[in-house]
């Protein structure tokens, strides 16, 4: 990998939860791999709930990523008995969303999107 095509530091970040989305959407009809997308997916959060404490950020900051992290593992719970598609999908919107947010907030003050 070349310098250019490193990942700077908020691509690095948003990377993971683009990453579970498309395991997420790819694991829809494989049981095993959704299983271990799931656990992925929960891990991934826990890790982010546990960053956004120990960076001292915004306590509604801490409070949305901390709501958000049981949502995650609520619905991999119920996910691990009984599939249900809509609620992967809002898994992948969240992952993506996420990831978009991490995006913007890493990118320098004044850039615009291209």
């Amino acid at each position: 990998m070349t310098e250019s095509e490193k990942l700077n530091q908020a691509e690095e970040s948003a990377f993971p939860f683009l990453q579970n989305a498309v395991l997420l959407d790819q694991a829809r009809q494989a049981l095993a791999t959704l299983d271990k997308a799931l656990g992925l997916n929960a891990e991934m959060w826990l890790r982010l709930s546990d960053d956004a404490a120990a960076r001292g950020l915004p306590a509604e900051t801490i409070d949305f990523v901390n709501r958000t992290t049981t949502f995650a593992a609520k619905v991999a719970k119920a996910l691990r008995s009984e599939v249900d598609d809509d609620l992967i999908q809002k898994l992948i919107a969240l992952n993506l969303n996420m990831s978009e947010r991490i995006l913007e907030a890493g990118k320098p003050e004044g850039s615009e999107a291209a």
